[in-house]
């Protein structure tokens, strides 16, 4: 890791947002987990490795595109990367400061204190979102992608699980790289009856994305058919205990 990258993870933590150099012709945006949900009424805790990995894996993977002239030729990418802090109304004030270039390109309803009109200064940060990567959590995923698909920004998750999100009725500008709650329940329904089990009992982490998955694999049992499948014990743990 070089030192300007270092700096950069600095300037992340103190302000929660990452702006790359003006010069590129297409900016995407990025959602990531870099710190936990803060206590109180503090919104950012402490750093969180996982969601630092993933937002160093996206400069990687921009620095790569970038440095072969053969994969996007006369295009370079840019980016400007948000922390979510693992809090829902947070990472939609960051989408909305993501977007705000979108929202203020029309200067004419405004008018400066000698009268004459405003005129938008193209600065350094002015450059449309083109699309975004993230979030991590479905919680995150579901409202953020309500509002980016009132601007047909595309949005692509490498994290959120929840079926809620295949819908696209509702999220139509939304995509994923990794399949819903419904396939690994699938899975592990099709283990189950492929051992002849028919007595198990289930652990899952509590929150969204656990019991979610649970909730899919238990309906899956109850509907099973000739097949019975009875679940002995619930149970579920929480990030402390696990701790």
């Amino acid at each position: 890791m070089t030192l300007a990258r270092v700096i950069l993870f600095g300037i992340i933590f103190s302000i929660n947002v990452v702006s790359l150099s003006a010069l590129e012709k297409i900016t995407l945006g990025g959602l990531f987990p870099v710190s936990n949900r803060g206590e109180g009424d503090i919104d950012c805790g402490s750093i969180n490795n996982v969601g630092l990995q993933r937002l160093e894996g996206m400069l990687f993977a921009l620095d790569l595109i970038n440095a072969d002239p053969s994969l996007l030729p006369g295009v370079s990418l840019g980016a400007r990367l948000y922390d979510t802090c693992k809090r829902e109304t947070y990472a939609l004030e960051q989408t909305i400061e993501m977007i705000s270039y979108d929202l203020q390109q029309d200067s004419s309803a405004y008018v400066c204190p000698n009268g004459s009109a405003a005129v938008r200064v193209e600065d350094q940060a002015g450059q449309s979102v083109t699309g975004v990567v993230g979030a991590a959590s479905s919680s995150i995923s579901q409202p953020v992608a309500s509002i980016l698909r009132l601007f047909q920004i595309p949005q692509i998750s490498y994290a959120s699980t929840s079926p809620e999100l295949s819908d696209k009725m509702r999220f139509d500008y939304f995509l994923r790289v990794v399949p819903p709650d419904t396939f690994q329940s699938q899975a592990m329904f099709d283990i189950v009856k492929f051992m002849g089990w028919t007595y198990v009992s289930t652990v899952a982490e509590a929150g969204e994305y656990g019991e979610n998955g649970i909730d899919a694999f238990i309906n899956l049992t109850r509907n099973s058919g000739k097949v019975r499948i009875m679940i002995l014990v619930r149970s579920l743990i929480s990030k402390k205990q696990l701790k």
